[in-house]
């Protein structure tokens, strides 16, 4: 098996029968068939749409011209050409859209609006808009042209059925030049930089390429009477070629690649897919094979894999080694096998017995090899196998000389020095398998394959023991399973569940240990193998691991093989120069480093998707670099992104970081995730993403797509303008209302000292005079003085009363006004036997006022009540009082004599009383007439 990758319908594609295959200037793969076209871009198929004329679009094969155009090449369709993210149409017989006339096999741009096209093997010259014949005087062209190509001096070759012909322009017209393999049947010619080679029905030919349009001179000859259906040149020169067995349907296709005159053959044994229809070598060197099951690529051919099966079954490989003629020995759970030849040959029994499990192989100085299997140790020369030792010796090791020892199944010890053997007594028997040794000077150390690691002193015929690694001492989980010493003496073991242990041989002190914590695929350890400088080489149940470094800060690399067909667990490694051959439950995996060869070239990056709110609002064409820019409003804010960076090398390898100008200050780490969302504020966003390849190579240019989110309008800068604006009119408003009241308290304060002043003042000073006066005069004019000066003093003390009341901010409400009235009406009616009554509805008692409106309404509703008194001769009063709108309406109605308005000269106390109204911007009605009463009604805006 080799490094071929196959994807199918498993992996995206809607069809398997794979037709042609191409790679854009994008670094994209197209895949044509029967059933439309794919873009490949290493992990995901995107199939675009396209308009047919007729049925299905059945792909026959690509071509991309001078300028990195692809044209598709279709059945019924004519050819499509995809240019500037749309496919445009053209048919040779636009008129016949059912003709199969419409079939085109091949194309080629020989100028620059000029393009050979080949259906149902008749030339065409196509100038970008229309067909027309070749060369209408050459009936060849017409019914026998197989393939079209160009010599570097602008020739023309035709292989035809009836051999090349070579034509130039002269004129924009075609002129015939001469006729080479005249006669035979052509099916392609292909020019390399070095070569000239002609497919013929019976070979394929080799010239050198002289730059000439001669095919003359000494060619080599390959695949004579080998029929060859299709041959394509690759990246380095070499040349791959198709076995035509005869059928569409082939199930043992044959490649052949052709390169410094040696062939290689490839195979389904290999892992070539069956039923190849068209070979397609890359830029990048990858090649990839168009098959009937889908599409196969091969890369660099760095490792083989071949299953060793015997019978029915795979046998799981247990050991390896070479032989002194550097065949490959393999090991198996079933017997040994030899490689020869690129074959197996297996031996399962010797002398009658079965080999059964071969636990360890071991080839000497010489080139003699031995193994341990279930029959006992076995010897080879490479020509014959016979059995050397009757033991069954489950472990090895050797010192200098050719001395072996050898560990058995049930913990016997033996040692082999050329045919003797002996077996050693121990002083503590530990009855279990060994499973790795190691001698080092006179001192033999075991691994058991449960109890751990003993070392022992060798001491005549008998071993001592001299220290135990176990759990009993500190050391957990020690089932050893394989063993090697480093190029320094250390010892180093392998173990079942615990990784590796390291201990030097000179002091017994443990160096190291090293498990899945510091990077190993697993912990159990199959085989080990000792590298220069501290390079070791592990085989585990999950892949091989290297380790380079020191040993107490170890470097793990990971050896990932990217074949689904390669078991990953793996049972011994062995390192011959270069390469390392592995053995593995299947087969033997011949793994060669030196041949993979570093990817450089830069992956581009691309959106595949963008979405918007989670809506398809906004299209992105798939695989765009420069998405533009978009203006967008400020609730769609939730942006996703998806991106491909494409490396169809190593896909699986390829990395991405990305940063989102206007949010982030720096890019992001690295990630294998190919999509990322964010949800964002209203601003301007620039989003970046670059991609960078398994050997970290960088893409050249990132994906770029700009944004902007505009604010909602209440974050806009005339939004923000005009609401300054009504803050700083409303503030000065405020202001103005604030010095108003501070005014109007100012002008309050000058009145109720004006009043004090003129009311209190003057009163005051009459009192004073009177009290002069009286104290002059005779005692009758005496007590009427002293009379007057008592009226007044009651006036005086009302007065301040009432100044006091209206200050007071404890009387701020509708209802303490209407107590202060209720007082007072009581004080006067009662005296003068005047029924009333005081209406106001609980709901407005809590109702505030200001200082002016409640002093405004209570003089007015007190000097309404003192002109009843004086003028209505009533008998009955009613004060009443209500909320509506907003107002504060209060009636004060008599049953008294009323008058004529008309008729009476209106004093100083209705003069202001309608004064006091205006003041608090109210209304004041008074309404009466001659025998009906008076009523006065007050109405005032309050808050």
């Amino acid at each position: 098996m080799m490094p071929f990758k196959n994807y199918g319908i498993k992996d995206g594609l809607s069809d398997n029968n794979v037709q042609a295959v191409i790679r854009d200037d994008r670094g994209l793969l197209w895949v044509g068939t029967d059933f439309g076209i794919y873009w490949f871009d290493g992990k995901r198929f995107y199939q675009p749409q396209i308009k047919t004329n007729v049925g299905q679009l059945y792909v026959s094969g690509f071509y991309k011209d001078r300028k990195g155009v692809i044209w598709t090449q279709t059945f019924f369709n004519g050819i499509y050409k995809y240019q500037d993210g749309r496919f445009s149409n053209y048919m040779v017989y636009p008129l016949l859209k059912n003709a199969a006339r419409n079939s085109v096999d091949a194309m080629l741009q020989v100028s620059d609006n000029k393009y050979v096209v080949i259906n149902q093997n008749c030339a065409y010259l196509f100038d970008g808009k229309k067909f027309s014949l070749f060369d209408p005087a050459n009936d060849i062209l017409k019914t026998k042209t197989n393939a079209v190509t160009q010599l570097p001096d602008e020739t023309i070759v035709f292989s035809t059925d009836s051999g090349v012909f070579l034509y130039h322009f002269k004129k924009n017209n075609p002129v015939p030049d001469d006729i080479a393999f005249k006669g035979k049947q052509v099916s392609k010619v292909i020019i390399t930089p070095l070569q000239l080679w002609v497919l013929s029905a019976t070979e394929l030919l080799c010239f050198k390429n002289s730059g000439l349009t001669s095919f003359s001179g000494r060619a080599i000859k390959y695949f004579k009477n080998k029929p060859i259906k299709e041959v394509t040149a690759g990246k380095n020169d070499e040349i791959w070629a198709i076995a035509d067995n005869g059928s569409m349907w082939a199930f043992d296709d044959t490649v052949f690649k052709v390169k410094n005159n040696k062939i290689t053959r490839y195979t389904n044994r290999n892992g070539l897919p069956q039923n190849i229809q068209q070979i397609y070598c890359d830029k990048e060197g990858l090649v990839w094979f168009s098959n009937r099951k889908g599409l196969c690529m091969l890369g660099d051919e760095y490792y083989e894999f071949n299953n060793i099966v015997n019978g029915r079954f795979d046998n799981p490989v247990s050991a390896l080694a070479f032989d002194k003629k550097n065949n490959l020995w393999i090991g198996t759970v079933n017997g040994l096998a030899i490689k020869k030849d690129n074959e197996y040959h297996f031996y399962r029994q010797i002398n009658g017995l079965a080999v059964g499990y071969v636990s360890w192989m071991s080839a000497d100085s010489l080139g003699m090899l031995i193994a341990g299997t279930d029959a006992g140790v076995l010897k080879t020369d490479g020509n014959t196998i016979k059995k050397h030792l009757d033991i069954h010796a489950t472990a090895m090791t050797r010192e200098g000389g050719g001395t072996y020892w050898f560990g058995g199944i049930t913990g016997s010890v033996w040692k082999c020095n050329g045919g003797s053997l002996k077996e050693f007594k121990m002083d503590r028997s530990i009855p279990e398998m060994i499973t790795a040794m190691q001698i080092r000077k006179d001192c033999l150390w075991i691994g058991y394959r449960d109890r751990g690691i003993v070392k022992y002193r060798i001491k005549n015929d008998s071993l001592i023991q001299v220290k135990d690694f176990s759990s009993m001492l500190g050391f957990p989980d020690m089932r050893i399973r394989c063993t090697a010493a480093d190029k320094n003496g250390n010892l180093v073991w392998g173990t079942r569940t615990n990784g590796i242990f390291i201990f030097s041989a000179s002091t017994d002190r443990e160096l190291a240990h090293i498990n899945t914590q510091n990077g190993l695929n697993a912990n159990w350890i199959k085989d080990v193998k000792c590298g220069t400088g501290n390079k070791l080489y592990l085989a585990t149940n999950n892949g091989i691991n290297i380790i380079s470094g020191d040993y107490k800060t170890p470097v793990v690399k990971r050896i990932k093989i990217n074949d689904d067909n390669i078991n990953r667990e793996t049972n011994c490694i062995l390192k011959e120069n270069d390469a390392f051959y592995v053995g593995t439950n299947e087969g033997v995996l011949n793994w060669m480093p030196g041949k993979t060869l570093k990817d450089t070239v830069p992956p581009s990056v691309y959106f595949t998707k963008i979405t918007i709110q989670g809506l398809k609002k906004f299209s992105v064409d798939p695989y765009t670099a420069n998405a533009g820019t978009i203006l967008l409003p400020y609730d769609q804010h939730f942006i996703s992104f998806e991106f491909a960076g494409i490396s169809l090398k190593t896909p699986e390898n390829v990395l991405y970081h990305y940063i989102l100008n206007g949010q982030d200050n720096e890019w992001g780490p690295l990630t294998e995730h190919n999509d990322v969302a964010y949800n964002l504020k209203p601003g301007n966003y620039t989003f970046k993403v670059e991609a960078k390849n398994g050997d970290g190579v960088w893409s050249r240019r990132a994906a770029v797509f700009q944004f902007v989110i505009k604010p909602p309008f209440w974050q806009t800068w005339w939004f923000i303008l005009l609401v300054g604006i009504a803050i700083i009119i409303t503030a000065y408003s405020a202001y103005r209302y604030k010095l108003s009241k501070i005014l109007a308290l100012e002008l309050l304060r000058n009145k109720i000292s004006t009043d004090l002043h003129d009311d209190i003042g003057s009163t005051l000073s009459s009192i004073s005079i009177l009290s002069e006066v009286a104290a002059r005069e005779k005692e009758q004019k005496s007590k009427r003085m002293l009379g007057e000066i008592n009226e007044r003093s009651h006036l005086l003390m009302e007065k301040m009363d009432d100044i006091v009341w209206s200050i007071s901010s404890q009387n701020d409400t509708v209802g303490n006004l209407f107590i202060r009235i209720q007082q007072f009406a009581s004080s006067v009616l009662e005296a003068k036997d005047i029924d009333y009554e005081v209406n106001i509805p609980e709901k407005i008692r809590g109702m505030k006022l200001d200082m002016q409106r409640k002093q405004h309404i209570y003089l007015i509703l007190k000097e309404a009540i003192n002109n009843l008194i004086k003028y209505s001769d009533c008998s009955a009063v009613s004060i009443d009082a209500e909320y509506t709108g907003g107002k504060l309406n209060v009636k004060v109605k008599d049953d008294g004599k009323g008058f004529d308005m008309n008729k009476i000269q209106p004093g100083n106390g209705l003069y202001n009383m309608k004064k006091r109204a205006v003041a608090m911007r109210g209304k004041l009605i008074i309404t009466t007439s001659p025998g009906n009463g008076t009523e006065v009604c007050l109405s005032v805006q309050i808050e």
